[in-house]
């Protein structure tokens, strides 16, 4: 009889956790209609009460016009377009930046403007026509660097006057 005991104990572990494993497995039919159920009742929209959008609503991420020259009086009363590209705003910057020189410390180039001193990386800002632009410096060689409004480069002799 001791010997059939732990065979006994064995055989109804296995009958009750079969019996526990079965249960969690498949639920009722009940049970599986009334989450489909609710599945389909978030899935449909509803149109009751909705205010719908008028139809010559503009897009707001797509207005018309958008990216064409504007165009505005000047003095002399004539259209001028008074979108600037970044290429023509660097242009106007670029004359602005006069460096006094440049120098070599540790292998590195640093572009020199009076006491302050500049190396590749570095951040200048510079006020045009009202507004705070600030440019990078992208590159510096003996005699010219190179600076970068987003993406727009240009580059520009150390010394006035000297083609780069």
């Amino acid at each position: 009889m001791k010997r059939f005991l732990p065979l006994f104990g064995v055989l109804l572990l296995g009958a009750s956790l079969g019996r526990v494993l079965g249960q969690e497995e498949i639920s009722s039919p009940a049970k599986r209609q009334a989450a489909l159920d609710l599945a389909a009742r978030l899935l449909t929209t509803e149109e009751k009460g909705a205010a719908s959008l008028p139809a010559d609503l503009p897009d707001p991420f797509s207005p018309a016009g958008f990216g064409t020259p504007v165009a505005g009086p000047t003095k002399a009363g004539e259209a001028v377009h008074a979108v600037a590209t970044d290429r023509d705003i660097l242009q106007k910057i670029a004359a602005q930046i006069t460096p006094s020189g440049m120098m070599l410390f540790d292998g590195q180039p640093l572009l020199l403007f009076r006491e302050k001193k500049l190396k590749v990386g570095d951040s200048l800002t510079i006020t045009f026509e009202g507004t705070d632009y600030v440019v990078v410096i992208a590159a510096i060689d003996q005699t010219s660097f190179k600076i970068r409004l987003n993406r727009e480069e240009i580059a520009r002799p150390i010394k006035p006057g000297k083609a780069p």
